[in-house]
């Protein structure tokens, strides 16, 4: 900038010199004792351009929450398989085999609502559906709800669920029939890391620590009885311990997120006989993967995709959704 002013204030001396030549005869006076060049340094010239303006680099504006609804388009859960629920082992986890069933269920769509910022992101999904030609007939209700907040670098969190099943008409015999019902809920809270932008790309890993309960009951039908009250099956009461890691990185318009997951399930009240009353330690460990693809502005689709290493003991407490599954996602900031 300084070089620019100084070859300004030459070239206007030169042209001052010129206009003088054109006049008349230069007359010799005495010089000033300061430079003429000096003052010209020390003025302030207007500018005769926008380049001569100084440029300041436009700094990187972070995204705005995001408010976006997923709609299951896929309609397929895995849950509890009809055997185990007729034999009461179902409080048994994976110590017996086969363990889960894959029903198509529908009715009422189950959304999943979430909210997301730069350092807080909320999920939360719930409804009621009914299985779709099944016999017999099983109607599911529950709901899950997930927090994650950051400052700075470190992570808290909470989820908490709950989660009711019935299947009617789940025995028949000859003089009577009966209904199935299972009700559970629980939740975790965890510590742990989170580096980067949760609307953009970011990795973080947890540690939790939880509870989870889960009760049976069932209701014998007798024509020449009127209606009976529910009768206990099995109660179960676990203490969970989790670690988790989870990475995400966004483009444009497609984004790829990765999480793993390992649960421990601890019986509060230890069986006396693993083999008649269930196993008295339990684990899950699984993989999922989630693809978020948006061709237009707030329209978009998401695919996930979960490999388990481990049997779903979690279908012990709720119903899950299947390997595979696609969402049409609307999405608004």
């Amino acid at each position: 900038m300084k070089v620019k002013v100084l070859c300004t204030a030459i070239v206007l001396c030169l042209y001052g010199i010129a206009l003088s030549a054109q006049k008349g005869p230069l007359s010799l006076e005495p010089l000033p004792s300061r430079s003429i060049i000096g003052y010209a340094v020390l003025m302030q010239l207007p500018p005769t351009c926008q380049c001569l303006k100084t440029y300041s680099p436009r700094q990187k504006q972070k995204q705005g929450p995001v408010f976006s609804i997923d709609i299951l388009i896929s309609p397929f859960w895995d849950t509890v398989r009809e055997d185990r629920i007729k034999n009461r082992t179902i409080q048994f986890g994976g110590s017996a085999t086969p363990w889960k069933d894959t029903v198509m269920f529908g009715g009422w769509p189950i959304p999943r609502i979430i909210f997301t910022a730069s350092s807080f992101r909320m999920s939360l999904e719930g409804g009621i559906m009914k299985a779709l030609n099944a016999s017999p007939s099983r109607t599911m209700e529950q709901a899950r709800l997930i927090l994650d907040g950051s400052i700075w670098h470190a992570l808290i969190g909470a989820e908490g669920f709950f989660g009711q099943e019935q299947i009617l008409l789940i025995s028949k015999g000859v003089n009577f029939n009966a209904d199935f019902r299972r009700r559970s809920f629980g939740g975790q809270g965890w510590l742990g890391m989170k580096f980067g932008d949760f609307n953009r790309s970011f990795i973080a890993g947890r540690y939790g620590r939880g509870y989870a309960r889960t009760e049976g009951e069932t209701r014998f039908i007798i024509p020449s009885i009127d209606e009976l009250d529910w009768f206990p099956l099995y109660f179960e009461e676990f203490r969970t311990v989790s670690v988790s890691v989870e990475g995400k990185a966004k483009v444009r318009r497609i984004s790829q997120s990765v999480r793993f997951n390992r649960v421990e399930y601890e019986r509060m009240i230890p069986s006396p006989d693993p083999l008649r009353f269930g196993e008295n330690h339990l684990e899950d460990m699984w993989l999922r993967t989630e693809t978020e693809i948006m061709p237009l502005p707030h329209v978009g689709v998401v695919m996930i995709w979960t490999k388990d290493f481990r049997d779903q003991n979690r279908l012990m407490f709720i119903n899950d959704y299947s390997s595979v599954r696609v969402l049409l996602r609307l999405a608004f900031n």
